[in-house]
């Protein structure tokens, strides 16, 4: 059979057979990067090192010596323009691609001259694994659903894929039954670059004494374009709970001065019957009778309630309730289960209150002084009446309070009173105060005693009451000053004396 080509045909022809034979050279290999080099200047490419050692600028031919570096060898070759150089590995596994695309001339010596490189690294597949269970922790005799995603992150075709799934040790027999049904699709004969194989698997949980975690190993051994050999392998872990479960909850967000219940729940989730022994408190934030040791059994799937009644002991965020406990034992071991640990938000006033006294300007008169303090979180109403006794004379200020008291703000407030007889007792004052929801608490503020008194000790100094020390030494000052009527009776006793001792 003959064919007949005209000439510009035969054109095309030359051109098409030119790129097919351009093809081979390129197959396989990654995309390129250019460098244009002088002697004596090197390009380094994932590890490698490229330096053009010299330059022949003969005219007819010239030629660029081009040295490799890698892991402490060198590989060197002479090449001319158009050329292209495969460096291979001690397997004889095509690892690095060297073009000369061009040598220019800038001079009569070598280092006056350039080469443009085109460098390629060998394309190769790299296969990355993910796995996805369907939940985040399993019971015993529960199925697990994976997921599982094969996907080429490389740059060149993965060959005769295989996905292998096991179980770590001991659990390693449980998906032998799976794999056996699964097997045959575990197999892919090619991934092209940026393709995921994805894969779905199904197994029972095993059963075990605690909670623990089995690891899933996913593994695929695959091939490159060479027919060389790969293994990529990742882990998941799955969390598997033992035969008893153990939750502690109560409101997360509570009002302060209110009760509420926390509740246990405990199941057994095994497949024999088993002795617990629960233990459980409200901890330092809270006010409860508390639940002691709790002795019980439990058959298997059955479950058991243990609720109690706490009170936040002050308002304040983040308040943290310490976890129950479940202790058990199989097989002659002995094992413990913990619950969560509620963090409960409580939001309410709380006032905190003091009273001092100081001394006024007349021997019977005090300063009587309440500190009051919202150490809550939220707005406080504050009320009180009768604050002191009727004995007591109010020279300044009133015998009841109402104000408002913002959340960590204190107000002071102050009375001049008068005590019969420079003394009195003050009794504790009840004060009430609300929220925004008009929920009512109170805060007693203890008792006072008021007085003044001067003692004489064996050193003749001045002992007086704490609550008055400045200002009896004061008023005892002030006595003797303002009364000399004492002074000059005693005066004139002693001369009349005298006058009459003399006329005997």
């Amino acid at each position: 059979m003959r064919f007949i080509f005209s000439s510009g045909a035969r054109s095309v022809l030359a051109l098409l057979i030119f790129i097919l034979l351009s093809i081979p050279a390129y197959s396989g290999w990654g995309e390129g990067i250019q460098a244009e080099l002088q002697p004596g200047e090197t390009v380094e490419v994932d590890g490698y090192s490229v330096e053009l050692s010299d330059i022949s600028v003969v005219p007819e031919s010239p030629a660029a010596l081009i040295n490799i570096y890698s892991n402490g060898s060198i590989s060197s070759t002479v090449m001319r323009a158009g050329e292209f150089f495969v460096l291979k590995d001690m397997h004889n596994r095509e690892k690095l691609g060297v073009k000369l695309e061009e040598i220019r001339r800038e001079g009569y010596l070598s280092n006056e001259s350039r080469a443009i490189l085109e460098i390629r690294m060998r394309s190769r597949p790299e296969i990355s694994i993910s796995m996805s269970p369907d939940r985040d922790i399993y019971r015993s005799g529960d199925q697990i659903r994976v997921e599982v995603f094969v996907e080429n992150r490389g740059d060149g075709n993965a060959e005769s894929i295989r996905l292998l799934l096991n179980l770590s040790e001991p659990h390693s027999d449980v998906l032998n039954g799976t794999m056996k049904e699964i097997g045959k699709k575990m197999r892919r004969s090619l991934l092209r670059p940026g393709e995921v194989w994805r894969e779905r698997i199904c197994f029972q949980t095993p059963s075990l004494p605690e909670r623990d975690s089995i690891e899933l190993v996913a593994a695929a051994e695959y091939l490159d374009a060479d027919s060389n050999r790969y293994r990529s392998e990742t882990i998941l872990p799955i969390a598997v709970s033992g035969p008893v479960e153990l939750h502690k909850h109560v409101q997360e967000i509570q009002t302060f001065g209110r009760t509420y219940y926390v509740i246990n729940s405990i199941r057994n989730t095994g497949k024999v019957r088993l002795g617990l022994s629960f233990t459980d408190s409200a901890g330092n934030e809270f006010q409860s009778e508390g639940v002691a040791v709790k002795e019980f059994e439990l058959i298997p799937g059955e479950s058991k309630i243990i609720s109690y009644a706490v009170k936040a002991r002050h308002p304040g965020e983040g308040l943290v309730l310490p976890p129950a406990r479940c202790t058990y034992s199989i097989a002659g071991s002995t094992y413990t289960v913990i619950s969560e640990s509620p963090v409960v938000d409580v939001f309410g006033p709380q006032i905190e209150a003091k009273r001092y006294a100081t001394s006024g300007g007349d021997p019977d008169e005090f300063q009587v002084c309440m500190e009051v303090k919202n150490t809550g979180n939220r707005y406080a109403g504050v009320r009180a009446y009768r604050i002191f006794p009727e004995s007591v004379e109010i020279s300044d200020g009133k015998n009841d309070l109402s104000f408002a008291l913002a959340a960590g703000s204190s107000r002071t407030i102050c009375w001049s009173v008068r005590c019969p007889n420079g003394s009195c007792a003050l009794p504790p004052v009840d004060l009430i105060y609300f929220d925004s929801e008009n929920n009512i608490f109170r805060c007693e503020v203890p008792s006072l005693r008021l007085e003044r008194h001067l003692e004489i000790n064996t050193s003749g100094k001045n002992i007086t009451d704490s609550h008055v020390v400045e200002t009896s030494r004061s008023i005892q000052k002030r006595e003797v000053e303002s009364d000399p009527s004492e002074f000059v009776l005693a005066l004139i006793l002693l001369i009349s004396a005298l006058i009459w001792v003399r006329s005997i």
